[in-house]
């Protein structure tokens, strides 16, 4: 996927924040891009910010928990612009409620959105990709809470479903290098950005028509510290084409914001602290082949030294 140009790219959550900044930034890159949407509110004015090349847009409104409504947006995508090149699952909720406030019907939804809206993507669009057989890519917006929690907790069931993408998103990686699929996959794990994540209510009301809970704060409390959290936030924009340079040069991790480095490696510290000092027996270590290593870790980290060598 490093020449995009004329390409097909199709974007879950793509009528705002990450994925409308992900349209732009691939529109402008040359692809014919699909807005897949789920609010009203949001696909008008997001059509209306393209200003050239209006016949290389289109929109969709499409439930990813709706594994027939997805399969009907490939059908659509593929009628209106041919074949299916790129697939960005993007759309995702942002709960605040800590994991032991959570209901279980809201962490049920994070997690069909989340998580299985993911799935829902990878099953029915990347088969379509690998049938064409002119390569493509599959990139998901995970989190850095996908990867580091936050200090004292909260977010937990958004925590748990971005730990869950980011996995799934790294054994699509390994099953497609194994299959030579010439299709790429990525996950994003985004620090924060200006985007609309944490107006739960409407964007659960839209998805299951019914209220979502943004957290214990009361209403008026938590709109302002969102607000706040928000206004410090990355452009989505900038942060949509780090997104594709990381699509063409088929990087594993896309990382956008560098003020989490010490962090991770405080975590990969205390994971490599964990393991036990001792001798494993020869006939576990036969059965346990496969698990011990995954030689996508060792090419990925090969591929970036070598290009942060060349500068």
């Amino acid at each position: 996927m490093k020449d995009v140009a004329g390409k097909v790219a199709f974007i879950t959550g793509g009528s705002s924040g990450i994925g409308l900044g992900q349209a732009h930034a691939f529109h402008e890159a040359g692809m014919k891009v699909v807005i897949g949407y789920i609010r009203d509110d949001q696909v008008g004015p997001a059509l209306e910010g393209f200003k050239t090349g209006k016949d290389r847009i289109h929109a969709i409104k499409v439930n990813v928990v709706d594994r027939e409504a997805m399969k009907a947006a490939a059908d659509e995508i593929e009628g209106r612009f041919g074949k299916i090149h790129l697939l960005s699952n993007n759309a995702g909720i942002g709960p605040l409620t800590p994991l032991l406030a959570t209901e279980p019907k809201d962490f049920d939804q994070t997690i069909a959105i989340n998580l299985t809206g993911v799935y829902n993507g990878i099953h029915e669009f990347v088969p379509r990709i690998r049938k064409h057989g002119e390569g493509g890519h599959v990139v998901t917006t995970s989190s850095m809470s996908g990867i580091l929690p936050t200090e004292g907790g909260g977010a937990g069931a958004y925590t748990a479903s971005k730990f869950a993408v980011t996995g799934m998103m790294e054994i699509l990686r390994s099953e497609l290098d194994a299959a030579k699929a010439n299709i790429g996959a990525s996950v994003y794990c985004p620090g924060l950005v200006a985007t609309n994540i944490f107006e739960l209510e409407k964007n659960v009301s839209a998805a299951f028509n019914e209220k979502g809970k943004a957290g214990p704060d009361d209403a008026a409390a938590n709109t302002a510290r969102i607000r706040q959290i928000i206004g410090a936030g990355m452009d989505p924009l900038e942060a949509a084409r780090i997104v594709l340079a990381g699509i063409r040069n088929n990087d594993l991790f896309i990382l956008s914001h560098p003020e989490f480095g010490p962090g991770l490696q405080e975590r990969m510290e205390a994971l490599l602290a964990s393991v036990p000092d001792t001798k494993a027996p020869a006939a576990r270590l036969a059965q346990e082949q496969v698990t011990m290593h995954n030689s996508l870790y060792v090419r990925e980290r090969n591929k970036l030294r070598a290009r942060r060598r060349k500068g």
